[in-house]
C-alpha cells in the first residue's frame, strides 16, 4: 500500500492533486490511498507518527499554522524513509530550504508546468520502489509493497497453507510459497527452520536452550531448529 499524504489549505489544489494521483498511478499495479489536509492538525500528526508501507507527502510551504517545511521536520523526527515533495510558489526559497537537510526528494512550483512536474516525480518515486530492497505481494486481495528492512521474519505456516510475513506492526498471510517468497529476499535473512527465516538485523537475542529468537520490537518466534543453530551462533 502507497499512501500519499497531502496538505494544502487551497482545496481547488487538494482536489487536483488527488485527480493527478489518480491518473499518475492507473498503469501501475498497486493499492493506494490518499490522506488529505487543509492544515497541519492531530489527525495529521497521529498519521506521521504511525508507521505504515509506504508514504509520500506533498506538503504546500505556505500553511496556516504550521509551513510545510516545519511539517517536514516533525516527519524528519521519527521517519527518514519517507518521501517529501514541497509545492511552492516562490522558487527562490528553495536553496534555503535545501540547507535545512530534510531530504526533500522535490520543490515543485505552482506556477510552472506544475502538473508534469509532479507526474514527473511521482512517476521517478514509483519506478525507485519497485527496483529497491522493496518487496511487492497480495494479501487479503490488495497488492503491498513492504521495505525489506521493515521485515523480522517469515514462516510457513501449514494450518492454513500460507506464508506469513512478519513486520514490525502487521502480519501478512501470503497465497505464495516460502521458497517463492525467498527469492524476493536479500543475504540478511538466514534459515532457523526448515519453514522459517529471520531478519538477523533485527535479531535482539536467542535463547537457544529454549528455541526462542527474541526481536527488537519484543516479539519472538520459536521457529529454531537444532539443525540451524550452529550456523546461527556463527553467523551472529
Amino acid at each position: 500500500m502507497i499512501n500519499f499524504i497531502l496538505c494544502d489549505d487551497n482545496e481547488y489544489v487538494r482536489d487536483l492533486n488527488e485527480k493527478l494521483i489518480a491518473k499518475i498511478t492507473m498503469p501501475y499495479d498497486f493499492n493506494y490511498k490518499v490522506y488529505s489536509f487543509e492544515k497541519y492538525n492531530i489527525k495529521l500528526k497521529n498519521l506521521i507518527n504511525t508507521p505504515s508501507d509506504i508514504k509520500i507527502y506533498i506538503l504546500d510551504l505556505e500553511l496556516p499554522n504550521k509551513s510545510g517545511v516545519d511539517i517536514a521536520r516533525e516527519i524528519r523526527k521519527v521517519d527518514w524513509d519517507s518521501i517529501i515533495i514541497i509545492l511552492t510558489s516562490h522558487d527562490e526559497l528553495e536553496l534555503k530550504l535545501l540547507k535545512e537537510k530534510l531530504l526533500i526528494f522535490d520543490f515543485i512550483s505552482k506556477f510552472d508546468n506544475y502538473e508534469e512536474r509532479l507526474k514527473e516525480a511521482i512517476d521517478m518515486i514509483i519506478n525507485r520502489f519497485n527496483t529497491k530492497k522493496i518487496i511487492s505481494f497480495k494479501s487479503n486481495k490488495e497488492l503491498h509493497h513492504v521495505k525489506l528492512d521493515d521485515i523480522f521474519y517469515v514462516y510457513r505456516d501449514n494450518p492454513t497453507e500460507k506464508t506469513i510475513l512478519v513486520t514490525s506492526n502487521n502480519e501478512y498471510p501470503i497465497r505464495e510459497s516460502l521458497s517463492n517468497i525467498m527469492k524476493k529476499l536479500d543475504g540478511r535473512f538466514h534459515q532457523t527452520h526448515r519453514a522459517c527465516y529471520v531478519n538477523v538485523d533485527k535479531i535482539e537475542s536467542i535463547d537457544f536452550k529454549n528455541n526462542l529468537i527474541y526481536f527488537i520490537n519484543d516479539t519472538s518466534t520459536d521457529y529454531l531448529s537444532r539443525n540451524y543453530k550452529k550456523d546461527l551462533r556463527e553467523l551472529l
